[in-house]
């Protein structure tokens, strides 16, 4: 039984760092539309881990802890988008050390250039929400909400004016728009083609369309 006053959440410390790869690997990653729908592999990739895992030294990594337990059971990663980002990503995808992981950062980099969040409100930063997992043992009792509300709290703590995020799950999203949150833009996941047509993803269930949806603060 779950006991909801033994469950709290703060910002991860860098000591917990192998405490925060755990639950991605435990929670987040076997389930992660984007990870498990492409069509070369389902696994994760490690240069896709390092990414995740360098947000715990910005001090961006939100952690629900069980401290009954003494285990994570959810996690929210999130971190700054610029203008400037989506050509970024392209440039670093021709680099990465796995294709799958170019192929996603390629993906990401569409859809923060077509939801163009900064440029939409006119903003010079905003709050981006890369990860948003939690126990399947532990659902049902809203702390993924829980999670994405300390990540807005977080976000007005750092001077932020937006928070967005890419939202691969029906319930996510459902989650985004409970807390504010308005889609401005989605993709069906399955229409998607890298730059030689290529059908680079098998979206499962009924997780089709990623929305990105934004909030200002």
């Amino acid at each position: 039984m779950v006991a909801p006053e033994s469950i709290v959440l703060r910002v991860a410390r860098l000591d917990e760092l192998e405490q925060v790869r755990e639950i991605l690997h435990r929670i987040y990653y076997p389930e992660e539309g984007i990870t498990i729908s492409y069509v070369h592999g389902k696994s994760h990739t490690l240069d896709d881990e390092r990414f995740s895992l360098s947000f715990v030294e910005q001090g961006t990594v939100v952690v629900a802890e069980d401290s009954a337990a003494k285990k994570f059971i959810g996690v929210s990663i999130a971190g700054p988008i610029q203008p400037g980002d989506p050509d970024a990503m392209v440039e670093e995808a021709a680099t990465t050390e796995t294709k799958k992981w170019g192929d996603i950062l390629k993906l990401l980099a569409l859809l923060e250039r077509t939801a163009d969040v900064c440029g939409r409100y006119g903003l010079e930063k905003a709050y981006h929400v890369h990860i948003l997992a939690v126990d399947p043992t532990y659902r049902g009792h809203s702390l993924g909400q829980r999670l994405l509300q300390f990540q807005m709290d977080l976000s007005k703590k750092l001077g932020f004016k937006a928070i967005s995020g890419d939202f691969t799950s029906v319930f996510s999203v459902k989650l985004a728009e409970k807390l504010g949150m308005e889609c401005i833009s989605q993709l069906a996941l399955g229409d998607y083609r890298d730059e030689k047509g290529e059908k680079l993803f098998e979206p499962l269930d009924v997780h089709q369309v990623i929305k990105t949806c934004v909030k200002l603060l």
